[in-house]
């Protein structure tokens, strides 16, 4: 898992005096210095703009713990601690969970913005392809559906369909492993009742299998994970079938 927990994936070029968005759904945590044992001084709610007044803590890791279903998965984001500012508190907190790019939306009462929806509301409208390729012989063929939409920056959405199962992968360009674990569990979010969709088990951790984590539901009718891939590129997904 080394590829994981590399500082070249997981630590960010944050700028001092730049301005960003937090994004984890249960609240950025504050706190007045940097680890954890520290007075927590507030809890910024998803999408608080932040503005970061020192970046300069790269030698000050900072372990995020990843929620788990089985006692015996132990497994924690590394980056680094950095000091921000809003209109009501100043304090420390994990890089990961901060990001240049526009929250999504959590409508209330609705499920969140669908992650098509999200790249092409922020990243404008992709260049869609489609095509059908059959499988099998006959009188046996059936057939897979793929549809890939890529974006100006090299953000890509890949979907596939095979007999029911429908499976997507998304990449966010400039994504960090961290930063990808936020946006993942966002996406998943459900404000209508102030847990996870479908359910609380869906986005916690059940396997780990080299560079890819897997968030696996009870049933595992559904599955979702996050996969670092060979060149490097953070991508997250995941599929239904039935």
């Amino acid at each position: 898992m080394s590829l994981i927990f590399s500082e070249e994936i997981s630590a960010q070029n944050l700028v001092n005096g730049a301005q960003y968005y937090a994004w984890n759904v249960k609240g950025t945590v504050v706190y007045s210095d940097t680890n954890t044992e520290s007075e927590i001084l507030d809890s910024l709610a998803f999408g608080t703009k932040v503005q970061v007044t020192d970046a300069s803590y790269p030698k000050v890791i900072r372990n995020f713990q990843v929620e788990s279903d089985k006692d015996q998965i132990d497994y924690s984001l590394k980056g680094h601690w950095v000091k921000i500012s809003t209109e009501d508190v100043e304090g420390y907190v994990f890089d990961g969970e901060l990001s240049k790019r526009l929250p999504l939306k959590l409508p209330e009462n609705k499920r969140p913005e669908r992650e098509d929806d999200y790249l092409e509301r922020t990243l404008g409208e992709g260049v869609v392809t489609e095509k059908k390729e059959p499988l099998g012989t006959e009188p046996n063929i059936y057939y897979r559906w793929i549809k890939d939409i890529k974006f100006a920056d090299g953000s890509y959405i890949h979907w596939v369909n095979i007999e029911g199962c429908d499976m997507g992968e998304f990449f966010i360009s400039g994504a960090n492993i961290n930063q990808v674990y936020f946006m993942f569990t966002a996406f998943l979010y459900d404000n209508r009742s102030g847990i996870y969709f479908p359910n609380a088990d869906i986005v916690k951790l059940t396997k780990v299998r080299g560079t890819r984590l897997e968030f696996t539901d009870a049933d595992e009718s559904y599955s979702n994970h996050i996969t670092t891939k060979e060149d490097g590129k953070v991508v997250f997904g995941g599929g239904l079938c039935g």
